[in-house]
């Protein structure tokens, strides 16, 4: 099984903070750091997507822009599942992974191979 990858990156909180929050609002990095009470490496790093939204700054960025913090998380979620699913070796981890199924029918069977506990038969 393959799982589907879409075809270019999710929108990351960075983005969505620099194009949809502080251009529109005229705000700088330094005014996001002072609203959010962190420092201004904190924001600039999740601007510039150098650093990836954590759940406390999700509940903080919730606070100070009126939206939910799933909002903020699912931004981040989309974009690590594209970031995995785009991962040539998690792709190659995921295709040696065995389903419950696998193993049921196998040990249906009576084949010796692989238990649901990781042990060999």
């Amino acid at each position: 099984m393959t799982l589907q990858q879409a075809l270019r990156k999710p929108t990351t909180p960075g983005e969505v903070l620099q194009y949809e929050y502080l251009e529109p609002l005229n705000l700088k990095i330094n005014d996001l750091a002072e609203m959010l009470n962190v420092h201004r490496n904190t924001v600039s790093a999740l601007v510039n997507n150098n650093r990836k939204l954590t759940a406390d700054m999700a509940i903080k960025l919730a606070k100070a822009f009126n939206t939910t913090i799933e909002f903020w998380l699912n931004l981040q979620l989309n974009v690590d599942i594209w970031e995995a699913q785009s991962n040539s070796r998690t792709q190659e981890e995921l295709s040696r992974i065995k389903t419950v199924a696998e193993v049921m029918a196998k040990r249906k069977s009576g084949k010796p191979g692989v238990t649901l506990h990781g042990n060999s038969a």
